[in-house]
């Protein structure tokens, strides 16, 4: 027997949790599908950041307060309902690792408009004075709102919450995909026909995949990130970015990320990414992998376009067929913000911000 929804999402990411919060919380019937588990493809990286400044000069986010502020909120209403710890407003160190580095980051902290208290100048002996392990050339950034997050936790809490408000989930899931008047029919292999009102995609770099998207300018970059073990984890509390992040998930183990592959053979973690990362981050803390050793590595396959932004909105020809992409390295920063407006886009007309709508490629 089939069942019918208002929406079908296809993809258990950052993107298709955060669009069907939305549309679940508008009073829509919706039906979350994933080829794998929820949290599985990139959106499954063991611990992420939301900085407001990124990239190698720190250059402030596109909307950063409000990307900021939507995914803020909404950590803290599924935090509401579970007991494990999913983020913690630890700050982030921005030291500089070099004097262009230093230069070009102390222009962007000049020459963008922060809110008070988001983004401050350390000199390099006031970095020292937090840190004096940490190589630093000239001073660095210190960014307190940035928050440090277990996104697979995240995830996860977030799509058991949605279950309890009506989402239904279906994963391992291999479908198949057709229009049959006027609506959508998804095919599962190991189980009954969904209906769908509306479909939309929230696949990651898989998105390219589907005919109906295979037009996108979509890249895809592998990322990879190593969890260490070491003693000297419990002496800082905030996240460090430079060259990569490193985050501490415990006293003792923290995590080192991540590399930006835009030629790979397949998407297993392997020794090139360790060798990466452990030599660019152990010259950022050097006492820090001294003493470290590799409990666990992790890879997956993030999504991006030529001016490093999401595509979201509908498709150019097709009804009732959405995609929301692209996400990148931001996903954490982009996803909530960017949910909403996709949700008030198909509910009520709302217009997508030009910068990331499908209709700019």
């Amino acid at each position: 027997m089939s069942k019918s929804f208002d929406f079908c999402v296809l993809g258990a990411g950052l993107a298709g949790l955060s669009i069907s919060k939305h549309l679940i919380d508008n009073g829509a019937s919706v039906c979350l599908i994933d080829t794998g588990e929820v949290a599985s493809g990139a959106s499954g990286t063991p611990l992420g950041l939301v900085n407001p400044a990124t990239g190698r000069w720190g250059t402030k986010s596109w909307r950063a307060e409000e990307c900021h502020q939507a995914v803020y909120e909404d950590l803290k209403e599924i935090q509401d309902h579970t007991p494990v710890r999913l983020f913690d407003k630890t700050g982030i160190l921005r030291p500089a690792q070099d004097e262009e580095m230093a230069e070009r980051m102390y222009d962007n902290y000049q020459k963008n408009e922060w809110p008070e208290d988001w983004c401050h100048w350390l000199d390099k002996k006031e970095v020292h004075d937090i840190n004096p392990e940490l190589h630093c050339v000239e001073g660095g950034m210190w960014l307190p709102h940035g928050l440090t997050v277990n996104v697979p936790t995240y995830l996860k809490s977030k799509a058991e919450y949605l279950t309890n408000q009506g989402l239904h989930i279906r994963t391992n899931a291999d479908y198949s995909l057709k229009q049959v008047a006027g609506h959508y029919e998804l095919i599962l292999k190991d189980g009954g026909p969904v209906n769908a009102n509306a479909v939309i995609t929230t696949a990651g770099h898989q998105t390219k995949e589907s005919k109906y998207w295979d037009f996108l300018p979509l890249h895809a970059i592998k990322g990879q990130v190593a969890v260490f073990e070491s003693p000297q984890t419990r002496k800082f509390d905030y996240s460090i970015s430079a060259l990569g992040y490193i985050a501490s998930i415990s006293d003792t183990r923290f995590v080192a990320g991540s590399t930006y592959e835009h030629h790979f053979e397949d998407v297993e973690p392997d020794i090139e990414g360790l060798d990466y990362l452990t030599e660019r981050l152990g010259g950022v803390y050097p006492s820090l992998f001294k003493e470290a050793k590799l409990v666990d590595q992790w890879a997956g396959v993030r999504a991006s376009t030529p001016n490093k932004k999401p595509v979201v909105g509908a498709h150019p020809e097709i009804d009732n067929m959405y995609v929301f992409a692209g996400l990148g390295s931001k996903g954490l920063l982009y996803s909530a913000y960017l949910g909403n407006a996709l949700s008030e886009y198909i509910l009520h007309g709302s217009a997508i911000p030009k910068e990331v709508s499908v209709n700019r490629v």
